[in-house]
């Protein structure tokens, strides 16, 4: 017998443990109570205030966000809103949908995703999530986010504009897109 083989004995215990192991971990998981202390869900990551839009005849109309309003393709969009005096969320967030995003803090640029320069056709920046860091500073400063897009069908389109941690808003988009997500990275597994 070979001095470093392992008895069958030895072997079929040590499978035996990790599969106990294992079966417990997902056990646990779903029988346990969760460690967060609050749930994450839309409402208590969703920026609750105002917003304005500031067309470019110098116009302000107060909008509904999300939304979608009447912007012609290349166009910027304008919306503002100021901050509560007790904000304290260390991050915003806003999905671009084919749009460069901008935000400013009091005409100071915070956060950009323009790819102009770095895509190698289109005229328009990729979907994505958009985030902006924040702190207790902010409070009662003005927030701007501009909007472009060159295609007609997301020129003027305003998504959903959330604060709070960043780790809770990747939360709550994974879990609202779970199903989406796996069938994504089944298909990008098979290419």
């Amino acid at each position: 017998m070979d001095r470093y083989s392992v008895s069958r004995t030895k072997r079929s215990l040590f499978y035996l443990m990790m599969a106990f192991l294992i079966v417990g971990f997902i056990i646990a998981e779903c029988i346990l109570p969760s460690e967060r202390s609050q749930s994450v869900s839309d409402n208590n990551i969703t920026y609750e205030g105002s917003f304005t839009w500031e067309k470019s005849d110098g116009e302000r109309e107060a909008i509904e966000v999300p939304g979608r309003y009447d912007v012609k393709p290349g166009d910027t969009m304008v919306i503002t809103t100021v901050l509560p005096d007790d904000f304290n969320a260390n991050v915003m967030a806003i999905r671009a949908s084919l749009q460069t995003v901008r935000f400013y803090v009091d005409g100071s640029l915070r956060a950009e995703y323009d790819t102009k320069d770095t895509r190698p056709f289109g005229k328009d920046s990729a979907s994505r999530y958009v985030f902006c860091n924040m702190s207790e500073d902010d409070a009662g400063k003005e927030l701007r986010i501009e909007l472009t897009s060159h295609a007609s069908n997301y020129s003027g389109v305003v998504n959903t504009v959330y604060c709070g941690d960043k780790s809770d808003i990747w939360t709550n988009i994974f879990h609202n897109s779970s199903r989406e997500t796996i069938i994504a990275f089944f298909i990008f597994l098979l290419l």
